[in-house]
């Protein structure tokens, strides 16, 4: 039987992403979202333990919704699951 791991409710969220992994920028969509953590797809994987910057923007303007270094804890055939390194209320 799978135990939950989460501490924080994810919410769903569909936004656009940029994920900065060294010098490259990789456009994502976000999936759902919660305090440490965000799922996102997108056309390149990531490794697992990759250190990332992902910037999040509001889906109606152009605003940035959030900017935070994380890194990537799950890869599935759907996507990525990145962890911040500081919850969204650090």
């Amino acid at each position: 039987m799978y135990k939950e791991k989460r501490n924080f409710a994810r919410l769903a969220l569909h936004a656009k992403a940029n994920i900065h992994v060294d010098d490259e920028m990789v456009e994502a969509e976000v999936e759902n979202l919660s305090m440490k953590g965000v799922f996102v797809t997108s056309t390149r994987k990531m490794e697992i333990e990759d250190k990332v910057s992902v910037t999040i923007y509001h889906t109606l303007t152009p605003q940035i919704l959030c900017d935070l270094k994380a890194k990537v804890v799950r890869v599935t055939d759907r996507g990525m699951g990145l962890q911040f390194e500081k919850t969204l209320l650090d």
